[in-house]
């Protein structure tokens, strides 16, 4: 475990949302639609406001806590369905380096040295200064039964509802709302719309001597840990996924069906989206001030 860790148990928490219902009457569309970027610029000030908090919490209870930037999409987020961005396969293939760059990273984080290099019962304050006592406060129901909880005590709660107001509303709203991603893929590679591409596309991929059955399933062969493929096949491979995903037309059909079964989304829990939109609107112009006030005065 590390610093970053332990703020991340309660910062990057994604579950699947439980119906709320319509409510009734007309409403302006979400200001921010499901399946959305996550690295946007409003997305890093947040994120870095949200961290400047954390550190000046951490501090305050006597800890160290070093803010980290809002990392780059993966590349399984940037193409949920198939990579089309020919010259981001040429670059990139399936992203094998970024993620060992990632990793790098992540094992030279000085967050992470710094909380190993603690004492035993240091950590464990360290661990409730971040999170709380105890995963309780914060309740979000979940689809099929169950529920998600979280402290509404410690610095990364402290952080949330400085920078939200509403922490609860935050918690349940944003949870939801980051669950839907999950949701919405479901739904579009189950769309026959889909189905009817995806056979196109494995023939395609078949006839250029890969078969593989799936985008999903080409990526895990470029990607797997136990063997993985020289960078000039990875390359290869995800270049004729790119020429494969424009000719069979499941690119295209992707991307219809995503926005499609977005919309729905977007209306099926508009109340949690709205939400949502509305805690981070108000939240920007005060992630401004808190960054502003932490730069060093000349």
């Amino acid at each position: 475990a590390s610093a970053v860790t332990i703020a991340a148990i309660a910062l990057s928490a994604a579950v699947i949302a439980g119906p709320e219902g319509t409510p009734p009457g007309e409403r302006p569309p979400p200001l921010r639609p499901v399946g959305a970027p996550r690295n946007t610029a409003d997305d890093r000030l947040l994120h870095d406001a949200e961290q400047q908090l954390l550190r000046d919490c951490m501090s305050r209870r006597g800890f160290t806590y070093r803010p980290f930037h809002l990392a780059a999409e993966p590349e399984s987020t940037l193409f949920p369905y198939v990579i089309d961005d020919a010259d981001w396969a040429r670059e990139h293939g399936y992203g094998s380096e970024l993620r060992r760059r990632q990793a790098a990273l992540a094992k030279s984080d000085p967050n992470r040295t710094y909380f190993a290099a603690l004492p035993a019962h240091r950590k464990a304050a360290a661990l409730v200064a971040a999170n709380g006592p105890s995963p309780d406060g914060l309740t979000v129901r979940l689809p099929g039964g169950g529920t998600l909880r979280r402290s509404d005590r410690g610095c990364v709660a402290e952080a949330q509802h400085r920078l939200y107001g509403d922490l609860g509303a935050w918690f349940r709203s944003s949870t939801r709302v980051n669950a839907l991603e999950q949701i919405l893929h479901s739904r579009v590679v189950a769309d026959a719309a889909y189905a009817k591409s995806l056979a196109v596309w494995r023939q395609c991929m078949a006839r250029a001597g890969h078969a593989a059955v799936s985008p999903a399933a080409a990526r895990a062969s470029a990607l797997t840990p136990a063997r993985p493929l020289p960078e000039d096949q990875e390359v290869g491979l995800a270049l004729t996924e790119v020429r494969c995903a424009g000719e069979s037309g499941l690119s295209g059909t992707a991307r219809r069906l995503d926005s499609h079964h977005g919309r729905l989304l977007a209306e099926e829990y508009r109340a949690d989206v709205e939400t949502r939109d509305r805690l981070r609107a108000a939240a920007l112009p005060r992630a401004r001030r808190i960054l502003d006030a932490a730069r060093p005065q000349a």
